[in-house]
């Protein structure tokens, strides 16, 4: 099994004291993977099809000083032949740039971008208006043999104050929800590299 956070699938596997906490639902022949507090709004999880959204709310800030606000996070993914074009997720994303401006979407420089020969993962985090909000965007592609699991998580936040520049959106997201997608050859090393865009 490989996460969307990409750590050994034993971890999200619950315990007796925590299964109360960690929902699980079909994903192609995995799972979309739900912890703690979050509400399903909608879902279509076929055995070629995924389109799913979730929310939950979150608390922003220090103890001593809590911002409210929320994540609505909408997945979509398919089952489809492999090809080369379709596992290239920085040409992919490449590609989309001019589309994510004209639609208002503040794309940070940096990029956190990971690969084997049958996983790969890009993760851009950004801004936008109207409303202000912040969102992980993570793609993934996982090859099985002549298959490809295509699949799109993008989390919106948003919240009545700006918590700041330092707080860490992705590891809020990964908190609360995941992806395990079986592939015949799963990593057993997977390195992260942050990559800077041409623009």
């Amino acid at each position: 099994m490989i996460r969307l956070s990409l750590v050994p699938a034993a971890f999200f596997l619950p315990t007796p004291s925590a299964a109360q906490d960690i929902v699980q639902l079909p994903l192609f022949d995995g799972a979309l993977v739900l912890s703690g507090e979050v509400g399903l709004l909608a879902s279509e999880l076929e055995p070629d099809v995924a389109v799913a959204s979730v929310w939950r709310p979150v608390q922003f800030g220090t103890p001593e000083k809590p911002l409210a606000g929320r994540m609505d996070c909408k997945l979509g993914g398919l089952r489809t032949d492999y090809t080369e074009a379709m596992f290239d997720l920085r040409q992919r994303y490449r590609d989309s740039k001019s589309r994510r401006r004209e639609a208002g979407l503040d794309d940070d420089r940096k990029t956190e971008f990971e690969a084997t020969d049958e996983v790969a993962r890009l993760q851009v985090t950004g801004n936008a208006n109207g409303p202000h909000r912040h969102y992980v965007l993570t793609y993934l592609a996982l090859r099985d043999g002549d298959t490809l699991y295509d699949l799109r998580l993008n989390c919106e936040f948003r919240h009545l104050q700006d918590p700041g520049s330092n707080t860490d959106y992705a590891a809020i997201m990964h908190r609360y929800i995941d992806i395990a997608v079986p592939v015949a050859a799963a990593p057993t090393a997977f390195t992260a590299t942050t990559e800077q865009s041409d623009s």
